[in-house]
């Protein structure tokens, strides 16, 4: 969708002289260059580039802002895990507390 310069109302297209324009109520036009080969190119190198851009983070590296707690990990021995509480019954029972060790990241909760 674009907008004219001079108003700000919504450009549309019109048929002058049987060229395409974007017209305004305004009388603002300018023509309008619709090669398709052409937007189709500029549409797949973007994609290229984004795709060339793309980081790929695993859920369990993501950067946590989690509390850091002494709790001993059931699978591996180690002391430290990160903790965070979710509503997983009903709003009148208590949540339950998620820990995931640090080190093998290892998750297991306490209800």
């Amino acid at each position: 969708m674009n907008f004219c310069p001079e108003c700000g109302s919504i450009l549309r297209k019109g048929i002058i002289d049987g060229k395409e324009y974007l017209v305004c109520k305004c009388g603002y036009k300018e023509l309008l260059e619709e090669d398709k080969e052409e937007t189709q190119k500029k549409v797949e190198k973007k994609k290229k580039e984004l795709e060339e851009n793309l980081i790929i983070v695993n859920k369990e590296d993501r950067i946590t802002v989690n509390l850091t707690v002494d709790r001993v990990c059931p699978e591996c021995g180690h002391n430290k895990a990160e903790t965070w509480q979710e509503q997983t019954r009903s709003a009148d029972e208590p949540s339950t507390t998620f820990f995931r060790c640090l080190k093998c990241k290892h998750t297991w909760r306490e209800y």
